[in-house]
């Protein structure tokens, strides 16, 4: 198999989070205090935007092909996260919104189109999506374009008032619905260039508040009789959905990526009120519901990466399977953050109100999470897509599929080139997260790593057994599901049966990562290559399915949550990268 690396991710990550600088400097002119003035008046910080164009953001949006530096969509993340860190209206902004909208192009353009399309990013200039109305009412607003052939291309036509970088973006990647047409059919994809428009074809609306990500301007756009070239149609008339769902394979890994860095900034916040607001020691002296609270965020937050870090690299591992773990990343990640943020504030009490000074961050990332993955599908969409798959993989994969290759889980190594042309299967044959828990089950009952202590190792071991049971309760009511037809995976019932999928799946995915930190001799990280996180991490995710869990999956909290402060100490990031920030 020819395999590629990304050379130099790590050391570029790094080298944009020391050019960002340190959040706690006041002279930092991207700290903390100046990022949230900002978001105070509704703005970006212009030397964040500065930094980040000298650092050269838009080369890392572009495939390697067209002479950017992408390869890799865990890299990634891990380039994109020091900017969420900080605020992730800057980090949508100039990033993530732009590899959104161009993921279209780069899955269906023609070398034409990706040639401009990567000019612009090579340019850091941005470019947005102009979506298309969702019938699931995930947009802002109720409006859409519509786009007609005429002898020399096409004209475009109507408006829509809620568009992030609608100010700013030169490349507009459009879906607009052909006259007259009904249904997911009659949408198509086309790339605009703001640049080569006539004039008064093109008119800019007011901005549209929103309460997140205050700083990015969502605004109005409204084409009035808009030519374009015939070259403007990305890929073939009317299938705009189904690029939309080729590109959610690697969208949706992405977004949930840089979401584990907000959450890292609000747990960090929240650990460092406990450290300065404590009694007296080492700890701040967490009193017992807070060693809960935060060592809970924290195993909660590594669940989180390790669906994120499996999602990102089944693109290039499994590709035409990567959909499902996608779809389960994108619906688990977000529901955990926002449930560990929510126990968060009764950590800081009135302190998660401030708008200002050492806490201030906590609020600003509350309100900007929910709106980074705004409108890519939404949670029904994601809940949908596991639907889908479940009575298939049923039948097809789980306990008969072989174990999928050990890189989906590795935080580094060498990854098959990315193959977007075979993103192709909406619903896939295998399901590689089902695979991979049974696999480390048949691992766990015939072998004990070397230097693990035994006794955990028969914790962690009884406690995955209860997760293949679970899988094995969820095949047989999946394949009922299957014989009832088309009609039952829109019940309740199919519903529920995808929330505990989606759990199980975040369990296969911390089980991947902790057998990957087994025996390496190089890159090893203590804490992840010892059974207590994984068990800690099961225990919270089987008491949200009701398992029957061993009373001893509980000694782990005052253990983890020594992690959190040592992290904290260390000026290190709450994520499986544990990485020395600014």
């Amino acid at each position: 198999m020819t395999t590629t690396t990304v050379p130099g991710v790590s050391s570029r990550a790094a080298t944009l989070e020391g050019l960002l600088g340190s959040l706690d400097d006041p002279a930092n002119p991207i700290g903390r205090d100046a990022l949230l003035t900002a978001d105070e008046h509704w703005e970006l910080v212009g030397e964040g935007e500065d930094r980040l164009a000298e650092f050269g953001i838009g080369a890392e949006l572009v495939p390697s092909r067209y002479g950017g530096r992408f390869e890799a969509l865990d890299g990634l993340g891990r380039i994109l996260r020091p900017v969420f860190r900080r605020d992730p209206a800057l980090g949508f902004s100039t990033g993530l919104l732009s590899f959104i909208a161009s993921s279209m192009v780069w899955l269906e353009g023609d070398e034409q189109q990706c040639g401009l399309l990567a000019g612009m990013l090579l340019a850091n200039e941005r470019v947005t999506l102009v979506r298309r109305e969702e019938s699931h009412a995930n947009d802002l607003t109720r409006e859409e374009l519509s786009v007609a052939p005429e002898p020399d291309g096409w004209v475009l036509n109507g408006f829509k008032s809620a568009i992030a970088n609608a100010d700013r973006a030169r490349g507009l990647v459009v879906m607009a619905r052909q006259e007259d047409g009904e249904g997911p059919g009659a949408y198509s994809v086309l790339l605009v260039d703001r640049d080569a428009l006539p004039d008064l074809c093109l008119e800019e609306l007011p901005r549209y508040p929103t309460v997140g990500m205050r700083g990015c301007w969502f605004g109005g756009l409204e084409f009035v009789d808009c030519p374009l070239p015939p070259e403007a149609l990305v890929g073939a008339a009317g299938r705009a959905v189904q690029i939309g769902l080729r590109g959610s394979g690697l969208v949706r890994g992405l977004v949930v990526s840089t979401q584990i860095a907000s959450g890292d900034t609000i747990l960090r916040t929240a650990v460092r009120f406990v450290a300065e607001n404590g009694e007296a020691g080492e700890r701040g002296q967490a009193s017992g519901h807070e060693t809960t609270v935060l060592a809970g965020a924290l195993l909660d937050t590594l669940v989180g990466d390790c669906l994120a870090l499996a999602a990102c690299r089944a693109v290039h591992v499994v590709p035409e399977d990567s959909l499902a773990v996608a779809a389960a990343a994108a619906y688990v990640v977000p529901k955990l953050l926002a449930e560990t943020s929510d126990n968060l504030t009764v950590v800081l009490g009135n302190a998660q109100y401030m708008t200002t000074g050492p806490y201030g961050m906590f609020q600003k990332h509350l309100r900007d999470l929910p709106v980074t993955g705004l409108g890519h599908s939404g949670s029904a969409g994601r809940q949908a897509t596991l639907v889908t798959n479940l009575p298939r993989f049923a039948e097809r994969s789980w306990f008969r599929a072989p174990e999928p290759d050990p890189a989906l889980f590795q935080l580094d190594g060498a990854l098959p080139p990315l193959a977007l042309e075979r993103l192709t299967k909406v619903v896939g044959d295998t399901d590689p997260l089902a695979a991979a828990l049974l696999g480390g089950a048949r691992m766990l009952g015939t072998h004990v790593p070397p230097g693990t202590d035994r006794r955990r190792v028969a914790t962690l071991r009884t406690m995955v057994d209860l997760f293949v049971a679970e899988l094995d309760n969820l095949r047989r009511a999946c394949v009922e599901l299957g014989v009832q037809g088309r009609q039952a995976l829109l019940t309740p019932q199919s519903y529920a049966l995808a929330d505990r999928y989606a759990l199980v799946c975040a369990a296969a995915a911390v089980l991947g990562v902790w057998r990957d930190q087994q025996g390496r001799e190089d890159g090893r990280d203590p804490f992840l290559a010892d059974p207590r996180w994984a068990i800690g991490a099961l225990t919270r995710l089987g008491k949200r399915l009701d398992l029957p869990l061993p009373p001893t999956a509980a000694d782990y909290e005052e253990w983890v949550l020594d992690e959190a402060f040592r992290r904290y100490h260390a000026n290190q990031s709450f994520d499986l990268y544990c990485t020395r920030l600014a």
